[in-house]
């Protein structure tokens, strides 16, 4: 069962100024395989009212996003830069190619209330700048600042969206409920969106931000509800008879598929969210649940018990061309389509216990990225590089961050 869904929002309370001094430039890694991208951040300069503590922060936000980013090996200037094998980037253009370092230059200025973040990117060997980046806010936003820069960084050297404006939706008991809270991507800012005392599960989030799908009791049945991600407030009751649970929105935001008992056994149902018409795609006397949609919108994976043991399926986004996509383990549920469309990522009871494991589209390359403690609901990255996932490795039942290949854990919560 789904408890958490991750988005990335571009947040419009931040203002920011661009300016790129690059012509056709691109970024290649000379080296056999993936390897991040180094990036040497140097010394925070404070200005005005700003302190060394704001700067300190800066530094220590900054550092921890463009690591969480997965592609770029951010580190201070007083740090070794990993081993003798770390790989050296060279800028492509019209030209002949010249080896270069990067390095970010930040500082941070505050006036009254009013916050604002400089940062250039440099080639340090040339002394070009490569990017030139400025961002104003008030004073309270500047962990929101330095995300934006975080973000744009990644960007400037992969031309990919960034992970660190991300948000995650999961639920958590409140009181005698189970509520759905938000918070950023590393943990922090964690605020409760629902506040109707009942029990609220399976949160997904809609692809512009503005809604969650989520199944909730608080009329006595668990019936399907759209909210507004903003204020939690109900914007969309979708009742029926028995059960309605495990909804997924289309990478289009235009269709949501979840689980419905409502005809007696569990089966994939799709909605129009505008039409709010809603069509049956599977008809099988086993139980189908956890749907999620491929990048594509063309596809649907899904778990079925309709070989006895629950496994993983997928079929058209109408219902037809069903096929087996696992073989291996005896028990396999809570199927998540990278954002990438190369991998599945999924739960699998392992030797009596829960683990999340990945594999291909074609249900090829089986990996098993988790080893301790009982692990479930795993819910990708919007770029696809990490994988948010709900564990009891702590002793608790809390939330943890991984890389697509299970290295570079975190935990976000302690509860």
């Amino acid at each position: 069962m789904k408890t958490l869904g991750l988005l990335f929002i571009t947040l419009c309370c931040i203002s920011n100024k661009l300016a790129f001094g690059q012509s056709e430039v691109h970024l290649r890694v000379e080296t056999s395989s993936f390897s991040r991208i180094p990036v040497e951040l140097k010394d925070c300069t404070p200005r005005q009212q700003a302190s060394v503590m704001d700067a300190k922060k800066v530094l220590d936000i900054l550092d921890n996003d463009l690591w969480m980013s997965s592609v770029i090996a951010s580190f201070r200037s007083d740090e070794q830069l990993g081993d003798s094998n770390s790989p050296w980037l060279e800028l492509a253009s019209r030209g002949p190619t010249e080896p270069f370092r990067l390095a970010v230059h930040p500082q941070v200025t505050v006036s009254g209330t009013e916050l604002v973040l400089e940062a250039k990117l440099v080639d340090s060997r040339s002394n070009v700048t490569i990017a030139n980046k400025n961002y104003r806010g008030c004073r309270a936003n500047l962990r929101v600042l330095v995300h934006a820069l975080a973000d744009d960084i990644v960007n400037v050297l992969t031309g990919q969206t960034g992970l660190a404006q991300s948000r995650i939706m999961f639920t958590s008991e409140a009181l005698k409920a189970k509520e759905i809270f938000v918070m950023d991507y590393d943990g922090t800012n964690i605020r409760q969106l629902t506040k109707n005392g009942s029990l609220n599960l399976t949160p997904a989030w809609a692809p512009n931000g503005l809604m969650a799908a989520t199944t909730s009791y608080q009329t006595g049945t668990p019936d399907l509800f759209l909210v507004d991600a903003l204020s939690g407030k109900t914007v969309y009751h979708y009742k029926q008879v028995e059960l309605q649970t495990a909804p997924a929105w289309s990478p289009d935001g235009k269709y949501l598929a979840f689980s419905s008992t409502h005809e007696g056994n569990a089966e994939i149902h799709v909605m129009n969210v505008s039409t709010k018409k809603v069509q049956r795609l599977t008809i099988h006397p086993a139980v189908d649940s956890s749907p999620s949609w491929s990048p594509t919108g063309r596809e649907l994976v899904f778990t079925s018990d309709r070989l006895g043991n629950p496994q993983l399926f997928v079929m058209d986004a109408e219902g037809g061309n069903l096929r087996r996509l696992t073989y291996y383990g005896e028990y396999n549920d809570s199927p998540a389509w990278s954002p990438r469309g190369d991998k599945i990522a999924y739960v699998s009871r392992v030797e009596g216990r829960f683990n999340i494991l990945t594999c291909d589209v074609n249900g090829e390359n089986v990996e098993q990225l988790t080893t301790s403690g009982s692990n479930e609901d795993p819910c990708w990255s919007p770029d696809g590089y990490r994988i948010v996932f709900s564990s009891l490795q702590g002793g608790q039942r809390d939330l943890y961050t991984m890389e697509w290949n299970g290295e570079n854990l975190r935990r976000l919560t302690h509860r």
